[in-house]
């Protein structure tokens, strides 16, 4: 049975009910962007109904945010169903170097929600982006301004989208415990203190949410986030060492 966090029971509960309520109505419903984490809850609540089925897509297979389609069973998705819209973000003239960091935060400066924004994949002088269809026009309409670069907004089709493909540097080590404080220090390189301070002060994200405990207990497939230092996820939780220590691969963002 999945375990859930504190913070993440408002999202279970909306699951739950929208599930419920694609079961008793047989009719499709398709959710915003939902990340790693939220699919693998959408997951677990989906195979307790046995006559639904989950789909999902997020513009390629290389997606980590992706939409939701809860269908009754025998119900067979399009791609249109999903409803996403591609576009392409150009910078013209002069280089200039933009962020994942400068994308985002010039679309959420818009007013626009980060469900409503699938996956960034920045180029050297552009960024290809998945978003849900009913904001593609506004986007087109009002993003001229991206950090210090004027940006072109054009739209895309899935057949040239360029999808984010994430390679990982790995490192195997053993910790004491699965506390988030622990498996961070070791994946990072840094010391106790170090870790356990910036999480207590928000810098810390497990699975897309701040975390503000170091005792938070860390599973096999968790990412984790701390600003600064990059992200890395959990690749296998392994047996225990002579030593009584948990052994642990993790693979760094790069």
């Amino acid at each position: 049975m999945m375990h859930y966090r504190p913070e993440e029971r408002p999202f279970v509960d909306r699951t739950m009910e929208l599930a419920m309520r694609v079961d008793e109505r047989q009719s499709p419903a398709l959710t915003d962007f939902l990340d790693p984490r939220q699919i693998k809850i959408t997951e677990a609540i989906v195979n307790r109904l046995p006559d639904l089925s989950l789909h999902l897509d997020g513009g390629s297979s290389f997606a980590e945010r992706k939409r939701a389609l809860l269908v009754p069973s025998y119900w067979a998705p399009e791609p249109a169903d999903f409803e996403l819209a591609f576009l392409r973000l150009e910078i013209p003239g002069d280089y200039v170097s933009l962020s994942h960091g400068d994308y985002l935060g010039s679309l959420v400066g818009l007013g626009l929600k980060r469900a409503k924004l699938g996956d960034f994949s920045v180029q050297d002088d552009s960024c290809d982006i998945v978003v849900t269809g009913d904001i593609a026009d506004y986007i087109r309409l009002h993003l001229s301004q991206v950090g210090r670069a004027t940006v072109h907004v054009s739209e895309n089709t899935r057949e040239k989208h360029r999808a984010v493909q994430h390679e990982f540097s790995e490192k195997e080590f053993t910790v004491m415990s699965l506390r988030v404080d622990a498996v961070a220090g070791e994946a990072f390189g840094l010391s106790r203190t170090k870790v356990v301070d910036p999480i207590k002060n928000g810098k810390l994200q497990l699975n897309w949410q701040t975390i503000e405990n170091p005792a938070t207990p860390v599973e096999e497939g968790d990412v984790i986030s701390l600003r600064g230092h990059g992200r890395i996820k959990v690749l296998e939780v392994g047996g225990l060492s002579r030593k009584g220590r948990t052994i642990l691969k993790v693979g760094k963002f790069v």
